[in-house]
């Protein structure tokens, strides 16, 4: 099972050695891998799930499939097996058993939301976390739900099995770790509120005494973790020999250093000055070890994060001999100069707290044979035997714990960075159906479904004589699955020279005809794709078909765009809605956004970028939300809503003005997340909203889901000039709002009686809406995706949406966004619809989908598609926060969903 045992120790006693050869490997480039997955092997074969929801059984000698099974939504974790079953969990919010042997399925256990979560059994019982926040304790053999347990967020974090103390435990995303006794579910404690934003992805792991080891997300952004480091070395050694300084002045510094740490009083001052630091400043820590009998910290460990993304931190592992090896920071000798010279590996004494390095200090080891620990890269260990083997996104190194040598070479290379024409060349291989050359085993993002990557990375698996391996990497799509074994003469540690190759005419016009997400390949460090091919795909941002769109623009009537200004969809509560539970969850929804003060929802930073992000800081997104709502609720409620818009309205609050205050105040009100934010650890900067024109439709469908023109009619001489404004540059939101601000600004001419004013809107608005036509008739194959500040990509073409916008791209563009949503989601991002998801857009480096991705394609779906009101329920998910906007607008796009709206002129 996942880190190999139910206590999640990461160690087995079978022991690999080199040299290896590779046995096989599978390419998954349609179906993807979730970030996270490990191969389980059992009984001779392989089991892994993919985001298809296939779930395999491969052959461990030979690579062939043993069965498949489909499921009702894609594996996000790693399969299970004990006995003769096999269990997972589904984003279909189900939790399966099979037959090991065929695949035939035994039972499912339906849950309340997707299941993230890995399977650990223990005697018979099967128990597994659901973002629904509950652990389910099921009866392995029937699917008998024995017992559940309630905590207080989504279960993201795979539970951990005590079975000397009867025990199980778990993490949840409202931060707090439970420790349920196993045999009834009793909660036997709850830990206190730990720092980081989120425990998705990893375990508990159970130490040989009992203590529970827990890692987060950090809170913090990898700048302020560094300085710490920093700060310790001026403290400690005063400086230390880096690319800041001159040869001669390292060489000085150097030996200097070298000269402190031969006194082991250097080592003791560092983890000191480490300790004291991450307890100053609590929102640093990400390794907690908690007491078993009552989940209170024993001590704060001198643990200061290192991994990749700021995604969250790696667990520790037990080896078999039952000591437990931590990834940690310190400057010694053994890694000194490194590229990331503080990182090592160590022994933690979970009594004490206490590190002792593993590495032989009377040296400075090189690049492979010190593990290849790379603190901004994922390195996950596993202990095999006496080997310490690394994991590192795309190769294996490790190291004999007991000479404390590491291995000069790598158990086997993958691709990290590829050569000019190599992720083209590999293609090549893969279209003619020849094997790949070991090591090449890989398939560009944007060229493969992409399940995140080494957002969350897993150790190799170990099983007799081989291990298996998915490597991973931001740019590398993680669909491969490689299976190695021991081999005297093996060469799997020699790296291959770059592939290269020129496409066929045959096979150019077969690429062309793939689902490649164009956008995201016309980016920064995936951009050597497309350079690489014979030319540009017609319909992309790469070639725009400028003059036929110019010309299919040029032909749509005034008339045919006045109905898109001047019709508005009607809207009616039904008599039973009051009964329905999207009405009452709107309902439930509208009034804790209402009923107290809430700050913009502060989301992590990643490692780069690393600016965090507010969210719903825009005031007249939260004016929207309503408007939307407005309709659906009873009168009480509309009444509440009503006063609410006033006092915001009022010369002091967030709507004061014309259009509104920019943003809403960072610091006033109620915290949205489940996590605390030490913004003091962060740089964050307000996602951006809408533009002065791009207001005037939130006010505008205030005013007339309300009635109350008062204010519109008292401000409209300020609001007149808003015409002559500029459109925003167009990778925001492909300029979707300013039309939907030009079609406002029209209808509240007409309802003021400025007549000028609405030959001037309409003007304009037909302009933009010609405009905007004319992007899309130039883009039918890309042109989805953008780019913004800062290193952010986004549905741009589907931000900023409107019921009146959504219908001009549906009645003129509807097969085109068909064809979008089919290749950019639903291929590409096939797990887009969940809150708190790995980063699916290129943003370099960072954990983290954000919220906007999927209310941007919900919109879509809902506006544009027009899909029914089941298929849209299905998207809902669960919200990202409390009073989270976005899930709110969800929620009346499913009410309004179905029957095709009935439009009516405003004028009348």
């Amino acid at each position: 099972m996942l880190a190999h045992d139910a206590a999640r120790s990461g160690g087995t006693r079978t022991e690999i050695r080199p040299p290896f050869s590779r046995k096989w490997y599978r390419l998954f480039a349609d179906e993807g891998l979730m970030a996270g997955v490990q191969p389980v092997v059992a009984d001779g074969a392989v089991f892994l799930g993919t985001l298809a929801g296939v779930v395999y059984a491969i052959d461990a000698s030979t690579g062939r499939d043993r069965w498949t099974f489909r499921a009702g939504g894609a594996v996000l974790h790693t399969c299970a097996v004990d006995g003769d079953l096999v269990f997972f969990g589904s984003a279909d919010g189900k939790i399966y058993a099979l037959r090991s042997a065929d695949g035939a399925l035994v039972w499912t256990v339906p849950t309340g939301a997707a299941v993230w979560n890995a399977a650990a059994i223990h005697a018979g019982t099967v128990f597994v976390g659901s973002r629904d926040g509950r652990l389910y304790a099921i009866r392995a053999k029937d699917g008998t739900v024995l017992w559940t347990a309630v905590t207080g967020g989504p279960l993201l974090c795979s539970p951990a099995v005590d079975g000397a103390r009867g025990r199980v435990y778990v993490g949840s995303d409202d931060m707090h770790v439970y420790a349920l006794a196993a045999d009834d579910g009793r909660q036997l404690w709850r830990s206190d509120k730990l720092p980081g934003v989120s425990m998705r992805g990893y375990y508990p792991v159970v130490a040989p005494d009992g203590a529970v080891l827990v890692t987060v997300t950090p809170a913090a952004s990898l700048d302020a973790i560094a300085n710490v480091l920093l700060d310790m070395v001026k403290e400690v050694f005063g400086d230390f020999a880096s690319w800041r300084h001159t040869q001669e002045e390292n060489e000085r510094l150097r030996e200097a250093n070298f000269e402190l740490l031969k006194n082991p009083e250097t080592y003791d001052r560092q983890l000191a000055y480490l300790r004291r630091r991450l307890q100053e400043e609590p929102g640093l820590q990400t390794f907690f070890v908690l007491d078993p009998a009552t989940g209170s910290q024993r001590f704060t460990a001198p643990i200061v994060y290192s991994e990749s993304m700021n995604g969250t931190a790696a667990p520790a592992i037990v080896t078999a001999d039952g000591r437990v090896i931590v990834k940690y920071q310190a400057l010694l000798r053994s890694r000194y100069e490194h590229y990331s010279p503080f990182l090592n590996v160590g022994y933690l004494d979970t009594a004490s707290g206490d590190i002792t390095p593993i590495m032989d200090q009377s040296r400075t080891y090189g690049w492979h044979d010190s593990l290849l620990l790379v603190h901004d890269e994922q390195c996950q260990l596993t202990a095999s035997g006496r080997v310490l083997v690394a994991t590192h996104q795309d190769n294996i190194n490790a190291m004999d714990l007991d000479t404390l040598q590491g291995y000069r070479e790598p158990f086997c290379w993958n691709v990290h960075e590829p050569q000019s024409g190599e992720a083209v060349a590999i293609w090549t291989h893969v279209m003619r159906g020849e094997p790949l050359p070991v090591g090449k085993e890989w398939l560009a993002r944007g060229t493969a479904v992409y399940g995140g990557g080494s957002v969350i990375d897993m150790p190799v698996s170990v099983a007799g004589d081989s291990f298996y391996f998915i490597p991973t990497h931001e740019i590398n799509a993680g669909a491969a699955v490689i299976a190695y074994r021991m081999d005297a003469d093996g060469r799997a540690h020699q790296a291959v020279p770059p592939l290269s190759a020129t496409l066929t005419d045959a096979q150019w016009q077969a690429v062309q005809q793939r689902p490649w997400d164009w956008d995201s390949l016309a980016m920064p460090r995936l951009d050597h794709v497309p350079k690489a091919l014979p030319g540009a795909v017609p319909g992309t941002r790469q070639q725009p078909l400028a003059e036929e769109a110019a010309g299919a623009a040029a032909t749509i009537t005034d008339a045919d765009l006045d109905r898109f200004i001047w019709q508005a969809a009607r809207v009616r509560r039904s008599a039973e809605a009051s009964e329905s539970p999207l009405d009452q969850a709107l309902s439930a929804g509208v009034r804790e956004l209402i009923r107290q003060a809430w700050r913009p929802l502060v989301f992590p930073a990643g490692k780069h970028p690393e600016e965090a992000y507010r969210f719903f800081s825009d005031p007249t997104e939260t004016l929207y939300t309503l408007a939307r709502a407005y309709p659906h609720l009873d009168a009480g409620l509309q009444h509440e809503v009503q006063r609410f818009v006033a006092a915001w309205a009022a010369a002091d609050g967030p709507l004061a003005g014309p259009t509104g205050r920019r943003t809403l105040a960072a610091d006033v009100g109620e915290i949205r997340s489940a996590y605390d934010v030490p913004e003091r650890l962060l740089r964050v900067r307000d996602d951006f909203g809408r533009s002065e024109v791009a207001r005037l439709y939130p006010l505008w469908r205030w005013a007339h889901a309300s009635g109350d023109w008062s204010r519109l009619e008292r401000d409209w001489p300020r609001l007149r000039p808003l015409a002559d404004h500029a459109p925003n540059a167009i990778e925001e939101d492909c300029r979707n709002g300013y039309v939907a601000g030009l079609i406002a600004y029209g209808r509240i001419a007409h309802r003021v009686q400025d007549q000028e004013a609405v030959q001037q809107g309409l003007t304009v608005a037909r302009r933009a809406l010609r405009e905007r036509l004319e992007y899309e008739f130039a883009h039918p194959r890309g042109g989805v995706i953008t780019r913004v500040p800062v290193g952010r990509s986004i549905f741009g073409r589907w931000r900023h949406l409107t019921p009146e916008v959504g219908r001009l791209l549906q009645v003129h563009a509807e097969p085109t966004h068909r064809h979008l949503m089919d290749v950019y989601v639903n291929y590409h991002r096939p797990t887009w619809w969940l809150s708190w998801n790995v980063e699916l857009m290129v943003r370099n480096e960072t954990p983290f989908s954000f919220p906007t991705m999927s209310a941007e394609i919900f919109d879509a779906r809902a506006l544009i598609l027009r899909e029914r009101q089941e298929p849209l329920v299905r998207y809902l998910d669960l919200p990202w926060c409390r009073a989270d906007l976005f899930y709110l607008q969800k929620l009346v796009a499913c009410l309004e969903a179905g029957d095709q709206p009935v439009w009516e002129d405003v004028r009348d």
